[in-house]
């Protein structure tokens, strides 16, 4: 039986410092059948050289100037061929058996949007700051909070046959797109936790999330509001179903 081909898109822009180190740990996934595939937006620190070193191990690369970090994830999303893809950013590491421990859980069931686990952070060094945690989160709750509590991009695998649209990242955000596509995900299907480390943070002070982080609060508070309108009207057609139903048994009842 052929294994389930994985996706896995990096995007970077003059992250030479620790593109390497993250190449190196998805290329040693224990876990074989992975498509690799590294999108640069034309650094100038040496990183496309590191690309390079690794080019003959990659589904596909390019570094040319693009529109930003979501665009670059939808030209990496049209070269996936994929039944789950994950993003990792390039001062991002993943565990070695990241994508094993992924894939035994989608064998179990493909039912899920996403298949999530913990995730660490670490410092600029790679010095752990915090240990990994999580727990299983439904959409609902997140939509109230407004937030991702124990949930973080780097250790979520998300099932491309819900996705639902032609893009990946939605585009009109510029910080917060991961937070839309987890809400996206969750809005058409459960999503399941596992209880293991799959990858790690990294925190510095030239990351988006530490120098953005106004920016990214705002757009946060915008697709919260839009996904709360949606599950409103869901919660509007499910209590209009649930009256028919019980019309129609009266009827039959009757």
């Amino acid at each position: 039986m052929e294994l389930p081909l994985v996706s896995i898109i990096t995007p970077s822009f003059n992250q030479a410092k620790w593109l390497e180190s993250t190449i190196q740990s998805v290329l040693a996934q224990t876990y074989t059948n992975i498509e690799y595939i590294i999108i640069d937006g034309g650094s100038t620190d040496g990183s496309k050289q590191i690309i390079e070193k690794y080019s003959h191990q990659l589904k596909y690369w390019q570094s040319q100037p693009d529109q930003g970090q979501a665009n670059a994830l939808n030209i990496g999303f049209k070269h996936c061929k994929g039944v789950l893809l994950a993003y990792l950013n390039a001062d991002d590491l993943l565990e070695p058996n990241a994508v094993e421990s992924i894939l035994n859980a989608y064998w179990v069931n493909q039912e899920y949007s996403i298949y999530y686990g913990k995730c660490k952070t670490i410092d600029e060094n790679g010095i752990l700051l915090h240990e990994g945690e999580g727990r299983q989160l439904r959409f609902q709750e997140v939509v109230k909070n407004g937030m991702l509590p124990n949930i973080f991009q780097p250790a979520c695998f998300f099932n491309v046959a819900y996705l639902f649209r032609e893009k990946f990242a939605d585009e009109n955000y510029k910080f917060a797109f991961d937070f839309e596509l987890i809400l996206h995900l969750l809005s058409t299907r459960l999503i399941i936790f596992l209880n293991r480390d799959i990858a790690s943070y990294r925190v510095h002070n030239g990351s988006k999330s530490n120098l953005f982080k106004v920016d990214a609060f705002k757009e946060k508070l915008s697709i919260q509001e839009k996904y709360s309108k949606k599950d409103f009207l869901l919660f509007k057609w499910r209590r209009i179903k649930l009256a028919i139903a019980q019309k129609i048994g009266k009827i039959s009842n009757g």
